[in-house]
C-alpha cells in the first residue's frame, strides 16, 4: 500500500520563513561591515599606488611636486564658464594633469565607498550643474601646500627636499569631502585640499547615514605609507559649528604643515 505524501503545513512554512528572516537580520550587518571593509582596503590600495607614482614623479621632475590645483587635470573650467565643482564628475573632459598619467590605472583614482556615495549625493553638492553627468573618476585631492609657496596661507615647498617635518607627518594625498559643512562651501571642486580650515578631510569611512562628518580618512604620506585618521575640523550634531580642539596649531587639519616650526 503506497504510503501518503504529506507537505508542509502554513504553520510550518510561518516558522522556516521566520528563522530565515531572523538570521539575515543578524547577517546583513556583519555583510555590511565586510563590505565597508573591502571598499576601505581598495581606497587604501589606491593611495598606496599614488606614494608610489609620488617618487617616479619626483624623480623624473627634479624633486619639484606638481602645483596641488593642477595636479590631476591641467584646469578646472575646461570650457569657458564651466562650473569647476563639478569637475571630478565630468569624464566629458578627461584628466590631462601632470600627475595623472602616473597612474595609469584609472580605478586608482577613486574611492569605492566614495563612489557609491556619488550615485545618492553626487547632485547635491555646491554648486552642481543638472546637466553635467554625475559619473566620478577621481576623488583624491593633493595637499595644498605642497609643490607651490604662494597661493596658500601661511605658504608651503616646491621640492620635497624642503620638507622641515618627518617624511611620515605630511600627507601627500587624501580624501576631500563633496558636501559642504558649517562655515565652508568648499569642497571636492579642485585638485588641491587645503587643511588650514578651507577644506577638509574626507570623513565617510565607517560613518553612519546621519552623520558624514564623523568617519575616518584614508592619507598617503610623503614616505608613501597610508593611513586613516579623523578630521581635526570635527563637526558634529551636538557640534554644529565645529570642533578645532585637535587641530594643528588651532586651525590645520593634521600632518598638512611641511615644516618644523609653527607657522
Amino acid at each position: 500500500m503506497a504510503s501518503k505524501r504529506h507537505g508542509f503545513t502554513l504553520i510550518e512554512l510561518l516558522v522556516v520563513i521566520s528563522i530565515i528572516a531572523i538570521l539575515m537580520a543578524i547577517m546583513m550587518p556583519a555583510l555590511q561591515r565586510v563590505k565597508s571593509q573591502a571598499q576601505e582596503m581598495g581606497c587604501r590600495a589606491n593611495l598606496r599606488q599614488y606614494g608610489l607614482a609620488q617618487t617616479m614623479y619626483l624623480d623624473e621632475n627634479d624633486d619639484r611636486y606638481p602645483s596641488a590645483w593642477n595636479s590631476l587635470v591641467s584646469t578646472e573650467a575646461p570650457v569657458a564658464g564651466y562650473q569647476r565643482y563639478c569637475r571630478w564628475h565630468d569624464p566629458r573632459y578627461p584628466a590631462d594633469g601632470p600627475f595623472w598619467m602616473y597612474l595609469k590605472e584609472e580605478k586608482a583614482h577613486l574611492c569605492p565607498t566614495f563612489n557609491v556615495l556619488a550615485k545618492t549625493m553626487g547632485e547635491s553638492h555646491p554648486s552642481h550643474v543638472a546637466t553635467n553627468p554625475v559619473v566620478p573618476y577621481y576623488s583624491y585631492s593633493m595637499n595644498a601646500f605642497l609643490g607651490s609657496r604662494s597661493g596658500t596661507s601661511p605658504g608651503g615647498v616646491i621640492k620635497r627636499s624642503e620638507i622641515t617635518r618627518r617624511t611620515c607627518e605630511v600627507f601627500f594625498f587624501g580624501e576631500e569631502n563633496m558636501w559642504a559643512r558649517t562655515g565652508n562651501v568648499n569642497v571636492l571642486n579642485d585638485n588641491a585640499l587645503c587643511p588650514d580650515g578651507r577644506d577638509w578631510f574626507g570623513t565617510f569611512h565607517g560613518a553612519k547615514r546621519n552623520d558624514w562628518n564623523a568617519g575616518t580618512v584614508n592619507l598617503v604620506f610623503v614616505d608613501a605609507h597610508v593611513e586613516s585618521t579623523k578630521s581635526a575640523l570635527l563637526e558634529s550634531p551636538e557640534q554644529p559649528q565645529g570642533d578645532k580642539s585637535n587641530a594643528e596649531y588651532g586651525r590645520f587639519e593634521r600632518f598638512g604643515w611641511p615644516f618644523n616650526k609653527a607657522p
